[in-house]
């Protein structure tokens, strides 16, 4: 049996906006924007596992100094480089995975965003994508060839997505 997601995409919202309220007001306005992306962030997505943050920061030395505040809401740094800050929570519902991005760094923010906003725009990509979703659940012999079949789609996606974009 193929199990959809327990909540609806108004709770992921929620769940989102109660997140990012925390995040702000640990950061305060060394957070110059934030957003929801992933399949959290396209209504009617299946599967969906975790919720995906995004706040664009001034430098990622204001997320360096607040780590402890981050790691008092049970977040876990799980990733820290020098271009790159990922922390995780681990809920009875989806995980909760902040990927801080500089403000510079805007090509990440809109590379991240672009696969969000492809699905919001164009219903047949996202039933198509629906579609994938469900056949892989059901076809995959074992999680890994599941992980392996969604990552050679998602780079097709991310082509037509940059297609798609292309147009504007």
């Amino acid at each position: 049996m193929i199990k959809n997601t327990p909540r609806s995409f108004l709770e992921y919202r929620l769940l989102f906006i109660e997140e990012s309220k925390q995040l702000i007001e640990i950061l305060g306005n060394a957070i110059t924007e934030i957003h929801q992306y992933g399949s959290s962030a396209v209504d009617g997505l299946p599967f969906i596992e975790e919720i995906n943050i995004m706040p664009v920061v001034k430098h990622y030395q204001h997320v360096e100094k607040q780590m402890a505040a981050i790691e008092a809401l049970g977040f876990k740094c799980i990733e820290r480089a020098p271009d790159c800050i990922m922390h995780e929570k681990k809920t009875e519902g989806p995980s909760i995975q902040i990927r801080w991005v500089e403000q510079h760094d805007s090509k990440q923010v809109e590379s991240l965003l672009l696969f969000r906003d492809y699905l919001r725009q164009n219903e047949s990509a996202k039933a198509q994508y629906i579609h994938f979703l469900v056949k892989n659940k059901q076809q995959a012999e074992d999680e890994i060839e599941s992980q392996v079949n969604e990552i050679e789609y998602m780079l097709q996606l991310k082509k037509e997505a940059e297609a798609w974009r292309k147009r504007f």
